[in-house]
């Protein structure tokens, strides 16, 4: 009776076993962590270093030299998340956030790559002046001399400002020895884009004609004859 007992026990514990081991055998396995690329770029194509992944108010990674950031997302397939952007300094971070979904693939293959841009604050503007007829002008900047023409006539100027500002430059015409140089002291303005940019201030200038001045010929001497005077 006692082998009985003994045997039902053993088999229901092998029972247990194989049922525990079954159940394990059920479960999913654990998912791999889905890698992502964020690239980040000052202008297109131009990549941009240390600029700082972040989400949920936390810095995650930063981009390096190749402008690149790789990230290990945890999740289910089908699981949004959002992840912010902060730029250096002296750049613009984007407002909007970037949006990644968990989609595994099978085989590898390349990253899912997602880009966004960092603008600079500041942008390079070269002016090209090319005054024909105009040489040794002074060049102005908000009334001040920030340059001069050579003996053709052209100059480069280099100005660093922020998109959407706009300047005037004029050529200063007002020096003694010029003033039938026309137009007077020209000037334009110009307008700052949204990256660095070639811009030209291009002028002829022409010399008014002389004025012709009639000079009257001088008097001519009047003879005066004589006068007899009878007495």
């Amino acid at each position: 009776m006692m082998r009985r007992e003994i045997g039902a026990l053993v088999a229901l514990a092998v029972l247990n076993v194989v049922g525990l081991s079954g159940c394990d055998l059920t479960k999913d396995p654990p998912q791999p962590p889905y890698e992502v690329v964020i690239r980040v770029d000052s202008d297109p194509g131009v990549p941009l270093p240390g600029a700082v992944v972040v989400r949920n108010g936390k810095d995650i990674i930063a981009t390096g030299p190749d402008g690149r950031a790789k990230l290990q997302m945890a999740g289910n397939d089908g699981t949004t998340s959002d992840f912010m952007v902060r730029c250096p300094a002296d750049f613009t971070s984007p407002m909007q956030p970037i949006s990644i979904t968990i989609r595994r693939l099978s085989g590898g293959g390349a990253l899912p790559e997602y880009t966004t841009n960092c603008p600079p604050n500041v942008r390079r503007v070269v002016v090209a002046v090319r005054a024909d007829g105009g040489p040794n002008l002074p060049i102005t900047y908000l009334g001040k001399p920030v340059g001069k023409t050579d003996q053709s006539g052209a100059a480069h100027l280099l100005l660093a400002m922020k998109p959407g500002d706009q300047f005037q430059l004029g050529l200063d015409t007002s020096a003694p020895g010029l003033e039938r140089l026309r137009p007077e002291s020209p000037a334009k303005v110009f307008v700052v884009k949204d990256a660095d940019d070639i811009q030209v201030f291009d002028i002829k200038f022409t010399l008014e004609p002389l004025k012709k001045v009639y000079h009257p010929p001088p008097p001519r001497p009047v003879q005066i004859k004589p006068r007899h005077i009878d007495n």
